[in-house]
């Protein structure tokens, strides 16, 4: 696979998967990510959380109940005991014993295969939130996905300290909820090297100044055929899909007869 920053310069359109197929399998999981992959997505998003003993695990929610048969907060359980959980059940049956998986693993099932789109989550200014991002870089470095990878977050200070300590680093500002400045003032900001926002969000004024400024543009989340029409026809680089089996089919027949 060629570095990332070269693959968006051949590719006008990027799908990503939203925590893996997430609309066909429990997200975050081992599951959910070869869904994605098998459905020919060149990229996949996860989000990432740590565990008491200071592991990084693929998990979006700071709690346990919505996704799993644990209860409390993330934080406070071992690596062990959150791979004791089931995963997989939540969503359907068919996943029943699907686990948490540790970062690293998922990385590992993604090398060579995908790109990688990694969403901070939002947390306090700390020297444990220092460490813990510089943690994240080192393990994404460890495993040779470093330059197949786009870190991608609300908390745009999160974003500047990550280019602090590599310079070499791609993110992706997602536009704050109720935020109005233009994508141009929110990626300048934090030297972001694109903007991300909600299907709801978008409007021609963004797009023009997107396309203004060329800063690529993502939507999240676009699940339906006409979805995908109305964010292509508002000149969007990329979308994250929970149905990427749904939306890379169509996009490859819009864009075989344009």
């Amino acid at each position: 696979m060629i570095p990332f920053n070269e693959f968006v310069e051949e590719n006008s359109f990027v799908v990503c998967a939203h925590r893996g197929a997430s609309g066909i399998a429990p997200e975050n999981t081992v599951a959910a990510v070869e869904r994605a992959l098998e459905s020919g997505a060149p990229m996949v998003e996860i989000d990432v959380q740590y565990t008491r003993d200071r592991q990084m695990v693929v998990f979006h929610d700071d709690t346990l109940e919505r996704t799993t048969n644990g209860t409390g907060l993330i934080t406070d359980r071992s690596l062990d005991e959150l791979q004791e959980l089931d995963a997989g059940s939540w969503f359907s049956p068919d996943f029943a014993g699907e686990r948490i998986p540790k970062l690293v693993d998922v990385l590992e099932q993604m090398r060579g295969r995908a790109y990688v789109n990694i969403e901070i989550k939002p947390r306090p200014a700390s020297e444990q939130t220092a460490r813990e991002m510089a943690e994240l870089l080192n393990l994404v470095r460890s495993v040779e996905m470093f330059n197949k990878c786009v870190f991608s977050s609300f908390d745009h200070a999160a974003l500047v300290y990550i280019r602090s300590i590599a310079r070499d680093a791609r993110t992706i500002a997602l536009n704050v909820p109720g935020d109005m400045r233009s994508p141009a003032r929110v990626v300048g900001a934090c030297g972001a090297d694109g903007f991300g926002c909600s299907l709801e969000e978008v409007n021609r004024q963004r797009a023009d100044i997107c396309q203004h400024f060329r800063i690529p543009y993502g939507v999240y989340t676009v699940n339906t055929p006409q979805e995908l029409e109305f964010v292509l026809d508002h000149g969007a680089s990329g979308i994250v899909t929970n149905m990427p089996h749904v939306i890379i089919p169509h996009y490859r027949t819009i864009s075989s007869t344009s």
